[in-house]
């Protein structure tokens, strides 16, 4: 009597739960990455549209590399206050990966692990 079993083969492939429901979006939805659908933005005005179009694009499901050296730092204190609310009501994350440059996010975008390994190898850059 031993304590461990074979298994059978399966030839099936399984995804995710993610992936099964990004799956039925098209033939090749679940081949995307959260990183192959994050949007890059460089902020060169702190107007009320740029600001809003950030935010839309966080809250239609893709994440938000946002670099901030163009406007000054109060400036862009006050989108980041903003931005930082519409990511929370979205239950995710912000990661700060240099002096002005953040990386913005809901909760299904850090799901499959792309951008989490995006963080974890700017660190060691």
């Amino acid at each position: 009597m031993g304590f461990l079993k074979k298994r059978k083969k399966r030839n099936k492939i399984e995804f995710s739960e993610y992936n099964k429901h990004k799956a039925k979006g098209g033939k090749n939805a679940s081949l995307l990455t959260a990183f192959d659908r994050m949007e890059y933005q460089i902020v060169n005005d702190d107007s009320k549209e740029t600001l809003l179009k950030i935010c839309d694009i966080i809250l239609s499901g893709r994440a938000v590399l946002a670099n901030f050296d163009r406007i000054d730092t109060d400036a862009a204190n006050e989108m980041l206050s903003f931005i930082s609310g519409v990511v929370y009501a979205k239950e995710g994350e912000i990661y700060k990966l240099d002096k002005k440059l953040f990386l913005f996010g809901g909760k299904e975008e850090f799901e499959d692990g792309s951008l989490y390994q995006y963080v974890e190898d700017t660190k060691d850059v």
